[in-house]
């Protein structure tokens, strides 16, 4: 067949199929809808395999380095395991160190909200007692009531409240169960991301052209070292504002400070977004013990955060993917808007590998024509 027949066919396949793509467009929707939650579990995995990856690989190389004056040297496996065991250890502490110290404040807050209404309580119900209200509004209020149509509005809320528990505990399962799976495959990619990654190679080179299969790879090679130097970044970062929080709080004597620092700390994760997390906690547990502190704690709370994200935070991070602190901004402001938390995490070493990109390829036009490049 003529190579330009083979072209104009192909044409009026695709206008046929997007034709009838059109006309059917909500079965679309729902094809991509469950497609999406097939391979839901596989992206899942996937994120959690980047962010398991950094640590894993800093510890893998700080013990070989420490073991490579040994005659017999362990097998990449048990490096593999061990760095593996260590980072989930290492993950699981930090938890248990911000549950030990919030789960004790929270109930501590609690107990002395719970002193403060019983203490209360006898002053309130003598101002209650001393208004001396009537009553006459209140029997003519329940004597329009009807009980019947009072029924069937109980009744009808009772269903809607049936099906909406039933639908949060449904989706409360799926979101375990995808979760449960994703940890499962993060887990595999990490100790095989050697043959996973040589399996995917191979496909690549297999069917594009040598050209594509290589830019393709070097695109993903980049976007693996910026997203690990972003994370290393971002978990810097999230240490200097845990301890400028702990500082602040401590000069100022407002309470909780370890807790807020701590607890800044692992939420700073989420770039921008996740120290805020930390302080409407800090807000509500200084609340429990007076609203002027309260508005003291967020005031302090305020300054610190507009500082590290306007000084620090562009630096730091910024620094460690190659970024410019305006670019930082920039892509963390884009991400956000578009995919929320997500966006935010991943824009940062997006934007780091698009203009490096950009650099490379600008370089070469230039060199083409003679120019230095700037």
């Amino acid at each position: 067949m003529d190579k330009k027949v083979k072209q104009n066919l192909l044409l009026v396949v695709l206008g046929v199929g997007l034709f009838a793509a059109l006309m059917n467009f909500h079965a679309v929707l729902l094809f991509f809808e469950k497609g999406l939650g097939i391979i839901l579990p596989i992206v899942v995995g996937g994120i959690l395999a980047l962010f398991i990856n950094v640590p894993m690989m800093g510890i893998e190389k700080r013990l070989r380095k420490l073991l490579q004056k040994r005659k017999k040297q362990p097998s990449d496996k048990c490096y593999r395991g061990v760095s593996f065991l260590l980072t989930f250890v290492g993950i699981a502490l930090v938890l248990t160190l911000v549950f030990t110290l919030l789960i004790p404040e929270l109930v501590s807050s609690v107990k002395g909200l719970y002193k403060l209404v019983e203490a209360r309580l006898p002053q309130w119900i003598t101002y209650l007692e001393s208004l001396d209200p009537e009553a006459a509004w209140i029997e003519e209020m329940l004597s329009d009531l009807n009980l019947e149509k009072i029924m069937q509005s109980v009744g009808f809320g009772a269903n809607l409240f049936l099906e909406g528990v039933v639908s949060t505990v449904s989706s409360a399962a799926s979101v375990v169960i995808t979760a449960a799976f994703g940890l499962i495959i993060s887990i595999y990619l990490v100790l095989e991301k050697e043959q996973v990654c040589g399996h995917v190679r191979k496909v690549v080179c297999a069917y594009l052209k040598p050209s594509w299969a290589e830019y393709l790879i070097h695109v993903s090679r980049t976007f693996s070292r910026s997203f690990a130097n972003f994370l290393s970044g971002q978990c810097a970062e999230a240490v200097i504002l845990g301890v400028l929080m702990f500082l602040a709080f401590t000069i100022f004597r407002l309470p909780y400070g370890s807790l807020v620092g701590v607890l800044t700390a692992v939420c700073a994760i989420i770039p921008y977004v996740g120290a805020f997390i930390s302080g409407v906690v800090s807000v509500i547990l200084a609340l429990m013990i007076s609203p002027a502190l309260a508005v003291r704690c967020l005031i302090v709370y305020l300054v610190v955060q507009f500082v590290e994200n306007q000084f620090i935070y562009p630096r730091v991070v910024g620094g460690s993917v190659g970024l410019p602190p305006l670019y930082t901004l920039i892509a963390a402001m884009i991400g956000g808007e578009l995919f929320g938390i997500i966006g935010i995490i991943f824009f940062i070493p997006i934007m780091a590998v698009v203009i490096e990109l950009v650099k490379e390829d600008a370089g070469k036009r230039l060199s083409r024509k003679g120019k230095p490049a700037i």
